[in-house]
């Protein structure tokens, strides 16, 4: 097996086509997936370690939280805060609202990584 596709599986599906999988992260609490693979979308979110604190960050926080906010509390630079919130913005794992000049994040709970891969926050 190269690099390029070490950790990921593929596995048929109902249309016989094969869809790619990928090992469920050692940081994500066991349980989640049944064979402990996630789809392409939901290891977006929690493969990049910090991206899945965020994700932690904000399921504790319903009321959402700033990007000042996450920067401070993360300990990351804002671009690097501001990126990984685009990647989760892209698989609808977090939404976003004006705030003044600020963006208020929130988890979206009800995002198919939460509700069907189960991943916890």
């Amino acid at each position: 097996m190269d690099n390029k596709n070490m950790g990921k599986k593929n596995l048929p599906t109902k249309n016989k086509k094969v869809q790619e999988r990928h090992a469920r992260p050692s940081w994500v609490p066991r349980g989640v997936m049944e064979e402990e693979t996630l789809c392409p979308d939901c290891f977006k979110a929690v493969g990049e370690r910090n991206r899945y604190r965020l994700i932690r960050m904000l399921g504790r926080a319903p009321e959402g939280m700033t990007v000042g906010e996450l920067t401070k509390k993360i300990g990351l630079r804002q671009p690097t805060v501001t990126h990984h919130l685009q990647a989760l913005l892209s698989v609808e794992a977090v939404n976003n609202e004006s705030r003044g000049r600020e963006r208020l994040y929130t988890l979206n709970r009800g995002a198919h990584c939460f509700d069907e891969c189960k991943i916890p926050y």
